[in-house]
């Protein structure tokens, strides 16, 4: 009983500085997609994750850097999962786009979902953040329907496609917008109806007819 008690990974004390740094970041997720970034102090991240008011300073060396780890902690998980299952799948590839697709909605509506707008809005003032965005994460999304593409060609399940990646670029950005839109024009447009189902349902029915032989 003595060793179990001597061994308490919950404590505070003993946790490893990257699971602090993921902490912060998540909280600061949160705070920057609710109050925007530009309203969002070091600070105020602080007390969001119960550390000290300088603890974030420790981890990131401003605010730059620290919207680079929101973009981490909001999207790197969900590519990662994407890709596995990619890797694993062994269905038609019409289910695998839908999967793709239903992936992206569950991101999308999930409260980390909102750091897409979070990129576009911000991106003119802190163009490194939206520099590391492209170069790390929009290449990766891109490249997961390019997979799938690629798959259904081979299969023979696809009709051929002479330039994959910008037809790649093609199913992505509709997801993409759809996402900011949601969160920035819809609730004020008084003569939206389009409610996701229909979205996501016209969508997958779109590109279907265009890519089955």
């Amino acid at each position: 009983m003595d060793t179990d008690r001597s061994v308490n990974t919950s404590s505070p004390r003993t946790r490893r500085p990257e699971d602090r740094a993921s902490e912060i970041a998540r909280a600061a997720l949160e705070l920057f997609v609710t109050r925007g970034f530009a309203a969002t102090k070091l600070e105020d991240v602080a007390k969001a994750a119960s550390v000290s008011k300088g603890l974030p300073y420790l981890y990131f060396k401003n605010k730059e850097e620290l919207f680079k780890a929101v973009i981490t902690e909001a999207i790197g998980g969900p590519l990662a999962e994407a890709s596995d299952m990619i890797d694993r799948f062994d269905g038609a590839s019409e289910d695998l786009l839908r999967e793709l697709v239903v992936g992206f909605r569950a991101f999308e509506e999930s409260p980390a979902g909102g750091v897409v707008k979070l990129i576009l809005a911000e991106a003119g003032n802190f163009p490194d953040v939206a520099r590391f965005f492209c170069t790390h994460f929009d290449l990766r999304g891109r490249e997961l329907f390019a997979r799938a593409l690629r798959r259904g060609i081979q299969r023979r399940e696809f009709r051929r496609i002479e330039d994959i990646e910008t037809t790649a670029v093609i199913l992505v950005q509709p997801l993409a917008m759809f996402s900011v839109w949601k969160r920035s024009l819809a609730p004020y447009d008084p003569t939206n109806t389009l409610s996701s189902d229909q979205f996501y349902a016209a969508y997958l029915d779109f590109i279907f007819k265009g890519l089955r032989p």
